[in-house]
């Protein structure tokens, strides 16, 4: 007999508020796949970098040539790729969203995720609190034509304005529900924040 889940938040009562604690989903074919792209990565800087030191010394003060010119532009580029496959990697194995909640305000917090500010929200202008589970895509080939391993795929959702915001990524809907549940019935949330 399966035993019931029992969610991956943890949630801790604090003398002012709530803490929520969520850990990122470990999804092993996206660690696997970016691990594997960073070693080439590795590879392709050190192998096009060390040509470009001895492009470099063996032109001395004669300047560079156009494809050296271009090969170093293509460096930058793929630098920035590779900083950013660093950050979504990180993210996957030590990430953690931290929603900190209290009479005022909700904030949102990103530990381990680079160039993430925390935001904070006022809960009297936070409308329409719904869970809303979005499921994970990943796929190389087929019909989606989107970012979705990048995707904010949230499954606590709030209107703020006139935007949506997005938290408690790759979590269940009926845990996301129970979160909600509970925040409502301890008054942190209210009829208000529902509507």
């Amino acid at each position: 007999m399966e035993r019931p889940y029992e969610g991956i938040a943890n949630i801790e009562q604090m003398p002012n508020g709530y803490q929520i604690i969520i850990p990122a989903k470990k999804h092993l074919p996206v660690i696997m796949f970016l691990s594997l792209w960073l070693v080439a990565w590795f590879v392709g800087l050190n192998f096009v970098g060390s040509s470009i030191l001895v492009d470099f010394y063996d032109n001395g003060n004669s300047g560079l040539g156009f494809g050296s010119l271009f090969t170093m532009v293509w460096l930058v580029f793929w630098i920035a790729g590779g900083l950013f496959v660093i950050k979504t990697l990180m993210w996957c194995l030590f990430g953690k969203e931290i929603i900190l909640i209290d009479r005022e305000q909700i904030s949102i917090i990103r530990k381990n995720d680079i160039f993430f500010r925390s935001k904070v929200y006022d809960l009297r202008e936070a409308k329409n609190f719904h869970a809303e589970e979005e499921p994970f895509e990943f796929a190389f080939w087929g019909r989606r034509n989107d970012l979705s391993l990048f995707k904010n795929r949230g499954s606590i959702r709030f209107e703020y304005g006139f935007k949506t915001i997005r938290f408690a990524n790759d979590m269940d809907q009926a845990e996301a529900n129970h979160i909600l549940e509970r925040l409502k019935s301890s008054g942190y949330l209210n009829s208000i924040n529902f509507n």
